[in-house]
């Protein structure tokens, strides 16, 4: 295990965002394998192209974003990892939080071809109720993460949290929120 984590740390070194979209788009997969199969019980009926999705957002939005966000916090704020500190980078990173999540939901539906009103209509639906669940996870995480972690790791910690936050996000934005205010009836209604 120590050396694939010496491998780990050496590329990542050499080819931050390379390694981070490999990293990242590894997790969207495992969150959205157990989305559908822990979560929705699809089993044999597991659809390949959400996770396929899932995986082109993770490596190509994700964690380009991730990487640049964490790297400009630390440029504008430093690299000291005091409470205090760490206080300011999540409270500019919290900023981003609904940005993210609704260029999450903007590229999943683009890449399911679905219609502007449907996007529209999940953002107006959805998106409050991923932003809140998001804040209650990423809040503790971030702390711990600008306190403890060391800037070349944070998006890999982060993705080992981020495992659970992609199986709630590929679930809830795929077949809606808790609120049931987007249903999987409402939902075709939308795309027609």
């Amino acid at each position: 295990m120590g050396s694939i984590l010496r491998w780990y740390s050496r590329n990542l070194k050499k080819h931050q965002f390379a390694m981070n979209m490999v990293t990242t788009g590894t997790v969207f997969f495992i969150g959205d394998m157990l989305s559908q199969q822990a979560v929705e019980k699809k089993g044999e009926e597991h659809d390949l192209e959400r996770t396929l999705r899932s995986v082109v957002i993770g490596s190509f939005y994700t964690a380009p974003a991730a990487t640049f966000f964490y790297n400009s916090v630390d440029k504008v704020f430093g690299s000291s990892q005091s409470p205090f500190n760490a206080l300011k980078k999540i409270g500019l990173l919290s900023l981003l939080v609904p940005f993210n999540i609704v260029g999450y939901v903007i590229c999943n539906n683009v890449l399911q071809s679905k219609s502007l009103d449907y996007t529209i209509q999940q953002i107006k639906n959805d998106v409050p109720t991923i932003i809140f669940n998001g804040y209650c996870l990423s809040i503790p995480t971030q702390f711990i993460l600008l306190t403890a972690a060391p800037l070349k790791h944070r998006v890999l910690l982060g993705n080992m949290v981020r495992v659970l936050w992609t199986c709630y996000l590929t679930h809830a934005s795929n077949t809606g929120t808790q609120s049931g205010v987007v249903g999987s009836a409402k939902r075709d209604e939308l795309d027609e």
